[in-house]
């Protein structure tokens, strides 16, 4: 079985490697890092609803709609991660 555009797959694997904040596979190494996934993570949900907000075109507002619940769903794993280690900040002084 031969597959079509096997590199496409490739390319979306290869972008997700190399996206911060995406791979977080032992947080209690490196919590700074964590916290600074937890800024980006806050600012790309904020910025998902602003852009929700000023959309116009029925398809994008769609769009919009995903990728704040993406950026909600992110934002909070790194909430639970960080709880789970016990880092105390005031992630809004960030």
């Amino acid at each position: 079985m031969h597959v079509k555009n096997d590199g496409f797959l490739k390319k979306l694997f290869q972008s997700r490697e190399s996206c911060p904040g995406t791979d977080l596979r032992d947080p209690e190494q490196d919590s700074e890092t964590l916290l600074q996934y937890i800024q980006q993570a806050r600012e790309d949900w904020i910025s998902s609803l602003s852009n929700f907000e000023q959309a116009e075109d029925e398809e994008l507002i769609d769009y919009y709609i995903y990728k704040m619940k993406a950026c909600q769903v992110r934002y909070n794993y790194l909430l639970k991660k960080a709880k789970e280690i016990g880092l105390k900040q005031d992630i809004h002084c960030l």
